[in-house]
């Protein structure tokens, strides 16, 4: 049986669609991956993965387009893949577009998030429940990662009911767990990182270097706590990607020389290393306020005891429960995330309680060997 997941970036494969490839892979089934060409395609292919690069726009380009369509369908014909499996908003369209030109069998979405959602404006929610609704047409099965979409999919009719799933998202949760950590290494990565010795708390963010993943609200919260907690250093574990269509790292620099906080805020770029940086935090936060699915940033720090403060969003609501493993406040308000930030700095006993109540949680509902077998049986359903 051969498999094809299509996504747009080799960044989307290395860190959110690699675990559950290995899994089918050690399943004796041949999977294979299309996407972007780039550096982290390269080291994949040099670990082994065959990865087909083919261009995929990450925005709406009529001629971009319709060559990437045009280039997965000839693919998709040479190789006869019993499965196409399209992850990410544009790629999903011009993937099960492709598909069903080749004659693909059987084809499966992966939404992780869908792209209208409850902050989208009138006409973003209208046009993009309309090309997922002609999508669904030509789609086999589509899973969601929160139960939210699965809701909102039935009471709009998005497709038949029998076409949805609940895939859900997962870590690894021997590979993040704090009992692992070596002291002595700790003690040297957070040298490396160049975090002063005074520093006594730290909170930390994963995530591309966009402005919706709300990095800069983070910042202007920093700026807010400092007086409280002079120590206090921040951690931005992520970079900045090429394509991405609205690029940040420029202006979010600008924001923290202009609140003059330069030396309480580390941007780390790409780390591979993430359980140990995630070691080094008291608290986590993702302040993002748009598209997401079920954020794995937040499993991976909720499975290393971490408490979460993060926004009031589709996926993030889900993940953290409030007062019990974190705190959720309102989307792009700074006010409120530095007051969280503050209860949860002021109180080590708190903090404490809800990193714990987190890894709990992250053993019994995102367990990566739960979507595994999810995914299996889905694909057993399927004919695979």
């Amino acid at each position: 049986m051969k498999i094809l997941h299509i996504c747009a970036i080799g960044g989307t494969v290395e860190t959110l669609l690699r675990p559950q490839i290995d899994y089918f892979l050690s399943q004796n089934l041949s999977v294979e991956i299309a996407c972007s060409p780039g550096s982290e395609v390269k080291k994949l292919q040099n670990q082994g993965y065959v990865i087909h690069p083919i261009e995929i726009a990450r925005r709406i380009s009529l001629l971009k387009n319709l060559r990437s369509i045009y280039q997965l369908t000839q693919l998709i014909r040479q190789n006869q893949y019993d499965l196409v499996h399209i992850h990410t908003p544009i790629a999903a369209v011009l993937g099960r577009i492709a598909a069903k030109l080749a004659g693909v069998k059987r084809i499966v979405y992966t939404a992780h998030g869908f792209p209208f959602h409850d902050r989208s404006s009138p006409s973003q929610y209208r046009f993009y429940f309309t090309v997922e609704k002609f999508a669904a047409l030509i789609t086999d099965l589509i899973l969601t990662q929160n139960h939210e979409d699965i809701a909102t999919a039935k009471k709009l009719n998005l497709c038949p009911p029998e076409k949805l799933g609940y895939l859900g998202n997962g870590v690894d949760i021997n590979r993040f767990q704090r009992d692992r950590l070596n002291s002595t290494h700790q003690i040297q990565l957070r040298k490396s990182l160049g975090i002063p010795d005074n520093t006594n708390l730290i909170i930390g963010t994963i995530g591309r270097i966009t402005q919706k993943k709300g990095s800069g609200y983070l910042i202007e919260a920093a700026a807010k706590l400092l007086p409280d907690f002079p120590n206090l250093q921040v951690l931005i574990i992520g970079s900045q990607l090429s394509s991405d269509p609205e690029p940040f790292y420029t202006k979010l620099i600008q924001k923290i020389q202009s609140l003059g906080i330069e030396k309480h805020v580390i941007l780390t770029g790409e780390r591979e290393d993430i359980p140990e940086v995630l070691g080094l935090l008291d608290i986590f936060t993702l302040p993002t306020f748009t598209h997401e699915g079920l954020p794995r940033s937040i499993l991976e720090a909720m499975s290393m005891g971490l408490p979460v403060v993060t926004t009031d969003i589709r996926g993030c609501r889900e993940a953290v429960i409030h007062e019990k493993t974190g705190l959720i406040v309102p989307p792009e308000n700074s006010e409120k995330l530095a007051e969280a930030l503050g209860i949860l700095l002021s109180n080590s006993q708190l903090r404490q309680s809800y990193g714990q109540a987190s890894r709990e949680r992250v053993e019994v509902t995102y367990d990566e060997e739960l979507v595994f077998e999810r995914l299996n049986k889905y694909y057993q359903e399927l004919g695979i």
